[in-house]
């Protein structure tokens, strides 16, 4: 039995160990060689999310797997280091490598992945927890198709808890899915411009925007340096610019940074969506002024003094 903890947001999903080649001059081409000017190993997958609220000083707790394998070993130190809580996560015997290469160039990047098989009780594992924790949102990183999100939801209404659910490249995305069913599951559905176009299956994103709103209660899509959409309920909804920090260095997780910001908003705060949107964009824009998704999230004071800024 897990020991109940008072958490604001549980997060349910893995690490990844990131691997990330910044300053390229050009893209790597088959028979020649490129060299970078920077390397940075360092968290990603759930981690940049699970981080970057800690920062915030959200009370988040981490249900995640990791396994025997130097790369599970190495981001389990990381997250500890950052006195992140692990109470909920599990470390099998067993390797459970997740690797990802992110090539960053001209504010855009690419990836080479590499992951083991999830556990074969991953939602049995997330799902026990739900049910044996005391916490008030539960936030999923990626979409889960309808059949396996169902149990989770379950448990979570029954905990009390609102739910939130980023999108993610996942296999739904090329697949028929019940994507109204799916958003009409959560309280908050986050995806990105290109993701919330492939879902309604539209080039106009605007049209995307309003058939989400059709099916689900907060919509919120990331639209990279130009801001945000969000809109609650109505079908109306506002475009939330993103701010400028810096150079942009590396788009790695600035998704996942952004949602941490509104969730922090969403939760502890109980602010406007709209005010929850600012502060994504604040901790997003942040985030991409230097390699690695959370290495520059920011803490709750220098959120707040963005916030007084703009």
């Amino acid at each position: 039995m897990i020991q109940a903890s008072p958490y604001d947001v549980v997060v349910l999903g893995d690490y990844f160990y990131d691997l990330i080649f910044s300053g390229l001059q050009a893209f790597p081409v088959l028979g020649q060689e490129k060299l970078s000017h920077e390397l940075v190993t360092t968290g990603g997958g759930s981690y940049i999310t699970v981080c970057a609220l800690h920062r915030l000083g959200v009370r988040v707790g981490w249900r995640a797997h990791f396994g025997n394998d130097e790369y599970s070993r190495q981001i389990y130190q990381l997250a500890a280091g950052a006195g992140i809580d692990l109470q909920l996560a599990r470390v099998a015997d067993t390797p459970y490598r997740r690797v990802t290469t992110a090539l960053p160039m001209q504010g855009e990047r690419a990836f080479v992945t590499y992951a083991d098989p999830p556990p074969p009780d991953r939602h049995e594992f997330w799902r026990i927890a739900l049910e044996t924790t005391r916490y008030r949102h539960l936030h999923l990183p990626g979409a889960i198709a309808p059949d396996r999100l169902a149990p989770l939801v379950s448990a979570a209404r029954a905990a009390g808890a609102s739910i939130s659910m980023d999108c993610q490249d996942v296999a739904l995305l090329y697949k028929e899915c019940e994507w109204q069913k799916l958003v009409g599951m959560v309280d908050v559905f986050m995806p990105n411009a290109r993701e919330a176009r492939l879902i309604a299956k539209t080039d106009d994103l605007d049209a995307a925007m309003r058939l989400l709103l059709d099916w689900g209660q907060v919509i919120v899509i990331k639209d990279g340096g130009s801001g945000a959409l969000v809109g609650k309920g109505s079908g109306a909804y506002t475009r939330v610019p993103s701010i400028t920090a810096g150079d942009c260095v590396d788009t790695t997780g600035a998704g996942d940074c952004f949602n941490a910001g509104f969730l922090y908003g969403y939760v502890c705060e109980g602010a406007s969506v709209e005010q929850c949107t600012r502060y994504g964009n604040i901790c997003g824009g942040l985030s991409v002024t230097g390699e690695g998704g959370a290495t520059h999230a920011p803490d709750l004071a220098s959120l707040r003094a963005w916030v007084e800024k703009l």
